[in-house]
């Protein structure tokens, strides 16, 4: 019988971080693809949003993405990543303030 080593994972903050910022990124992206590639460009999307008011609900939808992040990384144990993913959305979360209130 072979003894399998386990499986090395990247578990700090920083990586958490990183996965924290991509992801609502990717989820942003995702959005405009699914709602709005077949009406607008992404540079008249880009513009509708800040005209429009509606940047911080669009990142308040791409956040969610998040989500997805922090549990996996909580049920694999990975506690240093969670911590970046968390901070990512704090700083999401200020910048979603900051663009309501602009």
């Amino acid at each position: 019988m072979e003894i399998r080593k386990p499986r090395r994972s990247i578990n700090n903050v920083y990586f958490g971080a990183f996965l924290g910022l991509i992801f609502p990124m990717l989820g942003f992206v995702l959005y405009y693809v699914f709602f709005f590639s077949d009406k607008l460009s992404i540079s008249e999307y880009w513009d509708f949003l800040f005209n429009s008011r509606n940047i911080s609900s669009a990142l308040s939808l791409a956040i969610i993405l998040n989500l997805l992040v922090f549990f996996y990384n909580l049920s694999v144990n990975n506690y240093e990543n969670v911590k970046g993913v968390v901070g990512a959305t704090i700083f999401y979360g200020v910048l979603i303030i900051i663009f309501k209130f602009l």
